[in-house]
């Protein structure tokens, strides 16, 4: 029987739900953890695989918008919810489910699509690329203390009635501030901070105030003992986000200075943190592990390309772009410190659509990706002339802070 790839019908969202958890190696929600998630599915795009009556897979879209270098937001599809069923694995299914989803973000005219990826080996046949890396570090807090450069101010603890408007507010007011950090559906904020409150864990919010009194960052957290009384508390830190520099490190100076606390660990830090250069030991802050956080696709390579800004100064460059899926993104964009633009001059590189997408943040290197073949030099484009259009094109894409995004979907 041909499996059909189809919209989720509303009736199915529930058993699409326990084929995606089982294909992912974890249990189908009970009632109340359906009851907690079933307004983000159903709000979702969700494309599900039938074998006749029978799921066996499902993808999804959720639509958020992505800060780009200059501070615009493209909206963008962001994957989820990924997984096919062993028993019809290798069927084509997961291609057919991730083609479903580009057609249907094509369609709606959303630039970018963006995922986090389980496997780092699956994503590039459709055009996506690593376009930013976080770090999972730990941190000594009495080798840290003190913080330099933090803002004055006093900090305070949320309720948990107070977290959801209080902290998206906050959140939204920061994003401008890196490229990478994309907006966070309603549901999204309820389920992030769903511990908060929670008596199984000690989960809180606290949040810095400015000189009259209102939120400028918040960080969210959680501690408990150590294995042992010897090794004193422990804490995980789950989101640090401000409206500047100084509060930031404001909120970090909050979190190092909590009585019985020995050491922080936090699962995503951006690979740039700005604490490191403002502890008092850089050595307390130790990177324990680095992955691809963010992985990119550009959907329609001349609004996306237009809508960032690029370094000024020096020479520009033309790069011809290679899409086998999408053809609107086939051609040649001439970029240089004022924009870009289609053209049609002779390209100095030539750009496979997933290498574009992994350096369209600005958080990657075009020498890199020439190294590993996904850049080429363009016809007729001579070994120094190819040298010098990768040194332009890294400086017109370069960026600080480096990409970020902060949010697990």
């Amino acid at each position: 029987m041909e499996i059909e790839i189809r919209l989720t019908r509303t009736g199915e969202h529930r058993t699409a739900c326990d084929t995606m958890c089982r294909a992912l190696l974890t249990s189908p929600p009970d009632d109340d953890r359906w009851a907690k998630s079933r307004t983000a599915w159903e709000s979702s795009i969700s494309y599900s695989a039938w074998d006749g009556d029978d799921c066996v897979g499902h993808a999804a879209n959720l639509h958020v918008e992505t800060t780009v270098p200059g501070g615009a937001a493209l909206a963008t599809g962001a994957v989820t919810w990924v997984g096919v069923l062993t028993t019809h694995a290798r069927r084509g299914v997961g291609t057919g489910l991730m083609r479903a989803l580009i057609d249907d973000a094509t369609e709606r005219q959303w630039p970018l699509m963006s995922l986090r990826a389980s496997e780092a080996t699956i994503y590039r046949r459709y055009g996506f690329g690593v376009a930013g890396d976080f770090a999972a570090v730990e941190i000594e807090s009495r080798r840290a203390r003190p913080v330099r450069g933090a803002a004055a101010g006093a900090m305070r603890l949320l309720s948990v009635d107070e977290v959801p408007a209080v902290v998206d507010e906050v959140y939204r007011r920061c994003l401008g501030r890196r490229p990478g950090l994309i907006t966070r559906p309603d549901p999204w904020v309820e389920r992030h901070f769903r511990a908060v409150g929670e008596s199984k864990d000690n989960a809180l919010v606290a949040v810095h105030l400015d000189g009259g009194g209102e939120p400028d960052g918040y960080v969210y957290y959680t501690t408990s003992w150590s294995e042992t009384l010897e090794q004193g508390g422990k804490g995980v830190i789950h989101d640090v986000f401000a409206v500047s520099d100084e509060v930031e490190l404001a909120l970090w100076r909050y979190l190092l200075t909590i009585d019985l606390v020995e050491t922080w660990k936090s699962l995503g830090r951006p690979i740039d943190d700005l604490v490191i250069e403002a502890v008092a030991d850089r050595r307390a802050y130790r990177i324990t592990s680095v992955m691809d956080e963010q992985w990119l696709r550009l959907l329609d390579v001349g609004v996306s390309l237009r809508a960032r800004t690029y370094s000024s100064g020096g020479d520009g460059m033309v790069v011809a772009v290679t899409d086998p899926l999408i053809d609107r993104n086939n051609g040649r964009w001439h970029i240089d410190g004022s924009g870009a633009r289609r053209t049609d001059e002779p390209a100095h590189l030539v750009a496979d659509i997933d290498a574009l997408s992994a350096l369209y943040l600005g958080g990657m290197s075009w020498r890199t990706e020439a190294a590993v073949g996904r850049v080429r030099p363009g016809p007729a484009v001579d070994n120094d002339r190819y040298r010098m259009a990768l040194a332009a094109a890294d400086r017109l894409f370069a960026v600080k802070p480096l990409p970020f995004c902060g949010t697990f979907f």
